[in-house]
């Protein structure tokens, strides 16, 4: 069984990763210790968030940390909201008001196409990292659909999946093509091909 501690503080994004990190194999993710402040985000990319927090939760635990970013990229929006996702209406913002900033921004707007993009990074005591992406396209609804996910889920309408959001799949069927999965299938390669698990 190979153990890392996540790095997110998001209820939603652990039980994802618990999810589909236990579909691919042995690995088991042990909570950010609640003694572990909180950490400022401020890279420009996807990755430079993913190793900024899978670090700092390192090296507070002294153990391996597994650490994911992700949001959503507009492509009439220049990339926005992309690593701001969480933000987008400001710092506080509740996944009900970012969707409704984005609905907002993109009011009138016949291009909708985006990706949904997660960076996944691993940091290890001795200083070393491994890192991963997973993107999955698709567009923007024009109105929230779906009870289910988080995040700007009920309004992702994922290339290939029959016009259904994020929001109105099961776990499973989300677990399944996810940009999560995606990230954490590459991420977990890496380490078998580097012998780290």
């Amino acid at each position: 069984m190979v153990e890392f501690v996540a790095a997110t503080a998001n209820a939603h994004k652990l039980g994802e990763m618990e999810a589909i990190l236990a579909a691919l194999g042995s690995f088991r993710l042990t909570p950010r210790p609640s003694s572990v402040g909180d950490i400022v985000e401020d890279g420009e990319t996807f990755v430079d968030n993913a190793l900024i927090k899978a670090f700092a939760i390192c090296e507070a635990t002294g153990k391996p940390a597994l650490a994911d970013d992700s949001g959503i990229c507009v492509d009439a929006l220049n990339g926005a909201p992309g690593v701001r996702s969480a933000r987008y209406s400001g710092e506080d913002a509740t996944d009900e008001e970012n969707r409704t900033a984005l609905l907002r921004a993109l009011d009138g707007v016949s291009d909708r196409t985006a990706q949904f993009v997660a960076a996944v990074a691993v940091a290890f005591p001795d200083g070393t990292a491994i890192v991963a992406e997973g993107v999955v396209t698709g567009t923007v609804a024009t109105e929230e659909h779906g009870a289910g996910g988080f995040g700007y889920d009920p309004l992702f309408l994922p290339d290939g999946a029959g016009g259904r959001t994020f929001a109105e799949m099961t776990a499973h069927e989300k677990h399944e093509i996810s940009h999560r999965r995606r990230a954490l299938e590459d991420l977990v390669a890496a380490l078998e091909h580097q012998g780290r698990c």
